[in-house]
């Protein structure tokens, strides 16, 4: 698992709210959300040394990198949701645009199931090398600093096959950042 930072525990109202934004259509909810993930961002990119150095150096941007929807899961809610969140932290975190790129570089390149109701297991199996990068990302991929994001760290065999195909992208440095984890994760990145 590479270096991870979660905003909170996936329980009370956080939960319901990530539910209700991503599953509900609840879209108004990112507003909240988004200085929540925000938030979780800026924690890696001061606890992790690679990021902060390649920062400090001015030798980004850092890619952030949202983990990729289903083709099946944008004709249902009508729209990538992370996609929107991701940017629109990256907005709030740095407006000017200079040191986090917003990079959907990542694609599934094959059908996967519905991750929920799946264990640990199962999930991996399901995933596994199921993400690769989009070909005009390939470039911009190779060799950059990658932040990926997603909603909730649950099993974390998302955000290990989302490292994995950035990594065979040729990304230097792959840390991955959540809104929330599930308490049987506990919360990465804090002390």
């Amino acid at each position: 698992m590479p270096p991870a930072w979660a905003a909170a525990p996936y329980d009370g109202a956080l939960r319901a709210a990530l539910l209700a934004w991503k599953d509900a259509d609840r879209r108004d909810l990112g507003q909240v959300l988004v200085p929540v993930l925000a938030g979780a961002v800026a924690r890696a990119v001061v606890a992790d040394p690679l990021i902060r150095a390649m920062l400090a150096a001015g030798n980004g941007p850092v890619l952030a990198v949202p983990v990729p929807s289903s083709a099946a899961s944008v004709r249902r809610r009508g729209d990538a949701p992370l996609q929107h969140l991701v940017r629109r932290a990256c907005a709030r975190l740095d407006p000017t645009g200079g040191a986090l790129l917003p990079a959907p570089a990542l694609a599934l390149r094959r059908r996967v199931a519905d991750q929920a109701g799946l264990g640990h297991r199962a999930r991996a199996a399901n995933l596994e090398h199921a993400m690769a990068v989009r070909g005009r990302w390939r470039p911009v991929v190779a060799g950059a600093t990658c932040l990926v994001l997603d909603d909730v760290l649950t099993t974390g065999a998302t955000l290990l096959e989302a490292a994995r195909a950035l990594r065979a992208g040729g990304a230097a440095h792959v840390a991955v950042v959540t809104v929330a984890a599930t308490r049987r994760h506990g919360i990465p990145g804090r002390p």
